[in-house]
């Protein structure tokens, strides 16, 4: 079994000790996947998310001085993302068409033209079933559904009770379901 190393709350308290960037590097390189993929299924969009990630680890290293400890490092991580995504997907809102794809890429398992032509039309259902939930039930389902977040985890990051994102990740399952419905059967 391989040593983990240093925890993210020790990696903290080292770069406010001393300084150090290497300290930095090794706590976004333990993150920035979950991160990005975290935004992405929030923004349904990898330039965007791209973009996004990078925004939410230069808030998270400007605010380090002010990170309390309160909760895990992960946790205060990924508020910053679901806030940084919530003010974007807000602002895309007011102006920008939502029209966005979950993959940029065929799917390889599908051979035939016929077979990429359904799975292309599956993602895209998936993906606008997904663009018309509210910013705060896809928050929720992303973060339980498609990141595997513990549902009190979940809440800590949303900053809500557990039996509020437990109703949202209900609502939200129930219009996926209704808006998915002719995929589904």
């Amino acid at each position: 079994m391989s040593d983990p190393g240093p925890s993210d709350e020790e990696l903290v308290a080292a770069f406010r000790n001393e300084g150090e960037a290497r300290v930095l590097d090794l706590l976004i390189r333990r993150h920035v996947g979950k991160v990005q993929a975290m935004i992405h299924q929030m923004v349904l969009n990898a330039t965007d998310a791209d973009d996004l990630t990078q925004e939410v680890f230069i808030r998270a290293i400007r605010g380090l001085a002010s990170f309390g400890g309160r909760a895990r490092f992960s946790t205060w991580l990924h508020r910053i993302a679901v806030n940084t995504a919530r003010t974007f997907l807000r602002r895309q809102s007011r102006g920008l068409a939502a029209a966005q794809c979950l993959a940029d890429r065929p799917d390889p398992q599908c051979p035939t033209p016929e077979e990429r032509a359904s799975a292309r039309e599956l993602d895209d259902g998936i993906t606008a079933a997904l663009a018309s939930l509210s910013p705060t039930l896809r928050s929720a389902i992303v973060l339980t559904i498609l990141q595997g977040f513990e549902p009190r985890e979940a809440a800590r990051i949303e900053g809500c009770a557990v039996a509020t994102l437990y109703w949202r990740v209900h609502k939200a399952r129930k219009l996926l379901k209704a808006q998915l419905k002719e995929y589904l059967a």
